[in-house]
């Protein structure tokens, strides 16, 4: 598959907003703008990267088992390794390892876990399923609204991975030209969605924050706001996924956006977040965007040091220097 340098884009400006989002919740989660920008970032940013996970994803038919599971492999053992190291982490900073032994796959390592559990779940659709789109994004959206009804929790990201398969499948399709129709295209109807829908935003974050979030119960009262937040979320997703061009400087943090994303967190509990903390910095937004520079310029210079990108990508050293042996 040809490296799609505007996908590359993307994906490096949803880092950035990772990283805002995150830094919003470890410093101030209170004040009423960064509610709004909370709104607005949540509703589409983790779900257009899980569609974007799914457009890059080979379809069943065209690769073998072995294959599907060297790559599944490949990601399990970047996941094992993250997940150490964050235990280190807690152990040292907080004398407690067993939380985040207890919380596998811990904090956003959820996604390497349940990207593990979208790619396996795809390849073995049966094909009288996968060869019916319309159908099986239903049953999908089905699955993602009752996610929250029962107490899942964060465990091996169960709820998520059900919650956020709706998002995968479609970007599988898209890719696919199963939706390459007007109403996909549509800017205007995605936009005219989301004037309706706005105001809804501001009033669903926080007061339903843990349905946003993905993993938290929400119960069967709980099913109205997940049904507008998916109202929300949809659009906002294609509108994203349509109208984000291809900006040159943000291609290298798309390439490795893996990289950015599992350091990203790291650094904020070592460095951003007991900096700000320590010296009583401001927590309001314009601050916080600073904060968002200086640790994603940080990430760029850890990103030059070799040790840190092989430990994203240990297997593909090694295959790397047998191919070459």
């Amino acid at each position: 598959m040809a490296r799609d340098n505007r996908i590359d884009s993307i994906k490096g400006l949803l880092i950035i907003l990772v990283i805002l989002g995150h830094l919003i919740i470890a410093l101030d989660n209170y004040n009423f703008i960064n509610h709004c920008v909370m709104g607005f970032i949540y509703i589409f940013h983790m779900p257009l990267f899980i569609l974007i996970s799914g457009y890059v994803t080979k379809h069943p038919d065209s690769q073998r088992p072995r294959d599907m599971w060297k790559t599944v492999g490949n990601i399990m053992v970047t996941l094992i390794i993250f997940q150490f190291i964050t235990s280190m982490r807690i152990y040292l900073y907080h004398g407690d390892v067993l939380t985040s032994l207890k919380g596998f796959p811990f904090g956003i390592l959820w996604y390497l876990f349940s990207l593990i559990c979208w790619r396996v779940m795809l390849y073995y659709t049966p094909k009288a399923l996968l060869n019916r789109p319309l159908l099986y994004l239903i049953i999908a959206i089905v699955v993602s609204m009752l996610s929250g009804v029962f107490h899942l929790g964060t465990f091996l990201s169960v709820q998520r991975t059900l919650n956020f398969y709706f998002f995968f499948l479609l970007g599988f399709y898209y890719r696919q030209g199963a939706f390459n129709t007007p109403q996909w295209h549509n800017n205007k109807l995605h936009i005219v969605v989301l004037v309706v829908m706005m105001p809804l935003l501001l009033w669903l974050y926080p007061r339903c924050g843990n349905v946003m979030n993905g993993a938290d119960y929400y119960g069967i009262a709980g099913l109205p706001q997940k049904a507008m937040v998916l109202m929300c979320s949809i659009p906002m997703t294609l509108l994203m996924f349509n109208i984000i061009p291809d900006i040159k400087v943000l291609r290298p943090i798309g390439k490795d956006s893996l990289f950015y994303y599992l350091y990203h967190m790291l650094f904020l509990a070592m460095v951003t977040g007991p900096l700000v903390k320590t010296y009583g910095l401001p927590r309001t937004l314009p601050f916080i965007l600073l904060y968002t520079a200086f640790t994603l310029l940080a990430l760029v210079v850890l990103h030059k040091i070799p040790f840190f990108r092989w430990l994203i990508h240990p297997t593909f050293k090694k295959r790397a220097k047998e191919t070459n042996g």
